[in-house]
């Protein structure tokens, strides 16, 4: 990313002009871990700060006004780490050490900074509502925010500081997991906070009566960031992948031919490197194990692949095609991968923003973050726990409860690769 980032800033300097196509071109594997993803981050932040310090965009000859400004934009973006920790921590320092870091009136905050987050937040939405969902942002942040701090900050200083390093993809992953090694800072910040909240029930009961509105105020940016750094516990906790190969979806025309000569036609509903899934027009049992074919076509050719079945159930098929030989592994990778409208469909599944749905989806994910670390705590430390878990469920089992309407649809399998 910060090479691409850098050439392009050359290109541009020395007058050659971009254009920007909205056609995906290619596509490629993302991390498996948190930890790797963290990694990753790391470089393509200390890279743009590096680029930053070294060949500033808004220094210099060669840039448009709005390159400079969108160069900066870029760059900068990646300094957040310090202001992310700083929003993370600022209503502590009036609960625990009665510092005023906003010297105002509690009512003058409420009144000028809330309608100011929530136009911000629904300007962003209009803005940005077809790409980005609101609060996720927040999220995002505050899990790279203490890793891309350091880094950063040394990156300005001495930009010649740091190591380039390739990010490992394409890994398995066996067993669920919590990345405690990762999870750490989070911990920390989440245990400030708890005890940021014992202070302001202390200032309550025994501080001055005129501080009320500071202390409640600060409460509630405590329980927001308390929610937030729970969203990023949750994300520590991560499911088993035992895929070797990726799927990518699709809806492509195929055929299926059993050994007696018969053909099926159906649906291609996802593919691999090693496997496919197909909806079949009409119920077909097939034994796991057995041969058959996968007719498909690209263009005018036809092409049938020798694979033998995984899994069977009702009108869903998954074929593994891990045997072919080279030529067809060719043909294959043509019929699939390769396809020119192979990525159009890339963003077709994502669901319009709605700041209110997000502001609640984040809420219960950072509840659900707290309650996987408690799945994750020794057996011992569990039982300590255990009164405080059931007095949440108890507090939440109020929270009103909307019935969903039935799906049509029926749940199937996923083909196996």
């Amino acid at each position: 990313m910060t090479e691409d980032a850098h050439t392009a800033l050359r290109l541009h300097r020395r007058g050659w002009n971009s254009a920007y196509v909205r056609i995906p071109q290619a596509a490629g594997l993302a991390t498996e871990s948190l930890s790797a993803h963290i990694g990753q981050r790391i470089r393509w932040a200390r890279g743009m700060a590096q680029i930053f310090r070294t060949d500033n965009p808004l220094l210099g000859k060669g840039l448009t006004i709005f390159q400079r400004i969108c160069y900066a934009n870029a760059m900068m973006h990646f300094l957040a780490g310090l202001p992310r920790l700083v929003f993370l921590t600022a209503p502590l320092a009036f609960l625990l050490l009665h510092a005023y870091i906003i010297y105002a009136p509690a009512m003058m905050i409420v009144l000028y900074v809330i309608p100011h987050m929530l136009h911000a937040s629904l300007t962003n939405s209009r803005m940005q509502g077809e790409h980005r969902l609101t609060f996720w942002g927040e999220v995002y942040e505050t899990v790279l925010a203490w890793y891309i701090a350091r880094p950063t900050t040394v990156a300005l200083f001495n930009p010649k500081k740091g190591k380039f390093n390739v990010t490992a993809k394409g890994g398995l992953m066996t067993e669920n997991q919590f990345d405690w090694r990762i999870a750490q800072p989070y911990l920390v910040l989440a245990l400030i906070n708890i005890v940021g909240l014992g202070f302001a029930v202390w200032r309550l009961i025994y501080g001055p009566a005129n501080e009320i509105g500071t202390t409640l105020v600060s409460s509630l940016w405590v329980i927001y960031n308390l929610l937030i750094v729970g969203a990023a516990v949750a994300i520590a906790a991560e499911v088993r992948q035992v895929r070797e190969t990726h799927r990518v979806q699709a809806r492509l025309p195929v055929a299926i031919r059993l050994e007696n000569g018969h053909f099926y036609p159906g649906m291609l509903v996802d593919y691999s490197d090693g496997g496919a899934g197909i909806e079949l027009e009409v119920p077909l049992s097939l034994p796991v194990g057995s041969r058959v074919s996968l007719l498909m076509q690209r263009g005018q050719r036809e092409f049938l692949f020798p694979c033998f079945v995984s899994r069977s159930h009702k009108n869903f098929v998954g074929v593994s095609l891990q045997d072919l030989p080279a030529d067809q592994k060719i043909d294959y990778v043509q019929c699939t991968f390769a396809r020119a409208d192979a990525w159009l469909n890339w963003n077709e599944d994502f669901i319009q923003d709605r700041p209110l749905r997000s502001f609640i989806d984040v809420l219960k994910l950072g509840t659900m973050g707290y309650y996987r670390l408690y799945e994750y705590l020794p057996a011992w430390t569990r039982k300590l726990a255990s009164p405080f878990v059931r007095l949440g469920a108890w507090v939440i089992s109020y929270v009103p409860r909307f019935p969903k309407a039935a799906s049509s649809l029926s749940s199937r399998p996923v083909s196996a690769s």
